[in-house]
Parts: C-alpha cells; sequence; structure tokens
C-alpha cells in the first residue's frame, strides 16, 4: 500500500507540508504520491482554463459569444467540482465537515452539468 503523507492545500491550489501563513484557510488532505499529483494537474486545468478566458478579451467574437462565456463557465464549474470533489476524498475529518458546511458539492455538480448540456 502506498504511504500517504499529510498536505495543507491553498485557495491558490498550492500544496504545501505544513500550514506556513495563519491567515491563509487550508484544507488538511492525506494524499499518496499519485493523489497529489492528481490534485495538481487539476489546479493546473483550472490556471490553463483561466488564463485563456483572459485572452478572450481580445478576440471580439469570443468577446461578446454568449456561447463562448457559457462554456468556459461550464468548464469551470466542472473543475471546481471534481477539485472540491477530490479534496473531499482525500480530506481529513475537519476538511470534510468545513467542505459539507459549504454545501458546494451538489450544487456546483448541478451548475457545471447543466451548463455543459447546454452548450453540446
Amino acid at each position: 500500500m502506498e504511504q500517504k503523507g499529510t498536505f495543507y492545500v491553498t485557495a491558490k491550489g498550492d500544496l504545501e507540508p505544513l500550514p506556513t501563513d495563519d491567515h491563509v484557510h487550508y484544507f488538511e488532505i492525506q494524499a499518496s504520491y499519485d493523489e497529489k499529483q492528481q490534485l495538481e494537474h487539476l489546479f493546473a486545468k483550472m490556471h490553463a482554463n483561466n488564463k485563456q478566458e483572459g485572452l478572450d478579451i481580445f478576440s471580439p467574437k469570443r468577446h461578446f459569444s454568449e456561447s463562448h462565456a457559457e462554456y468556459h463557465r461550464g468548464k469551470d464549474s466542472k473543475l471546481v467540482y471534481e477539485l472540491f470533489r477530490y479534496l473531499y476524498l482525500l480530506g481529513t475529518e475537519k476538511t470534510k465537515r468545513e467542505i459539507e458546511e459549504m454545501e458546494v458539492l451538489p450544487e456546483l455538480y448541478e451548475a457545471s452539468h447543466d451548463t455543459i448540456e447546454k452548450v453540446k
């Protein structure tokens, strides 16, 4: 069985071995090397999608097209859902409680799937 380590995940997607700032909220997780890599990959996809959205402003056709905006919102919602779902699965009891209290998973799931279906 693969050994798991404790990591602290920031909102920006950094995975730290120890919390470094008392003013930053962290999600504490227990993850193997492969699970950590998967989580980092999800954050990288999220950052790449956000950069693509930033490029759209220079393309009038894409900038004023609601279908492109709808597509990116749906893609963002799906990625955020996957991130929270994975954080929940890897999370400590405290992290799981925090995510449950946020009540984001069902809403994110519905929003991501509704938006993606509209765009298809």
